[in-house]
Formats: structure tokens, C-alpha cells, sequence
């Protein structure tokens, strides 16, 4: 195989290219907890039921007038005991 030679006292060159990327891909796994709490608040109702009575009476009552009556007049008109001078 043939080659050339290098020349007596040049360099080489050297030619970078530009980076090739690769890229991987991983995958992880993790668990992450939720905790939902829930409180039950049990109530109790009691109801009370109050009956009232209203109890009636009923009361007789009687009442009585009297009135006097004599059996006519025993003074003469204008003379009453009772009754101060006529003027």
C-alpha cells in the first residue's frame, strides 16, 4: 500500500468535528404515599316532647237581693223622722 510521505518539517493538521450527540433515555419508578383522612361525627338527636293540660273547672255561684218592704207609710207626708224641717 502506498503512502504519501509526510512532508520534512510540516505538521500535521488536526480537524475537530463537531460532537456527535447520543442521548439515553432512563426510567425510574418511585411510590409517593397519599393519605386522604376522614373523621365521622356521629350525632345523636333526642327530642323531647312536652304535653301540656289545661284542666278547666267550673263553679256555680248564686247570688241574693233583698229588698225591704214594709206595708206603707207610717208618717204623714213631709214629717219623716229622718228628714230635717221642710223650708
Amino acid at each position: 500500500m502506498w503512502r504519501p510521505r509526510p512532508c520534512c518539517g510540516q505538521q500535521t493538521k488536526t480537524v475537530v468535528c463537531p460532537t456527535k450527540q447520543k442521548c439515553i433515555n432512563t426510567c425510574s419508578y418511585s411510590q409517593v404515599n397519599y393519605v386522604h383522612p376522614t373523621h365521622t361525627t356521629i350525632t345523636d338527636h333526642h327530642t323531647i316532647q312536652n304535653t301540656h293540660f289545661y284542666p278547666q273547672s267550673t263553679s256555680w255561684g248564686q247570688t241574693t237581693n233583698q229588698v225591704n218592704v214594709y206595708g206603707g207609710q207610717t208618717w204623714p207626708p213631709g214629717s219623716n223622722p229622718n228628714q230635717g224641717p221642710r223650708r
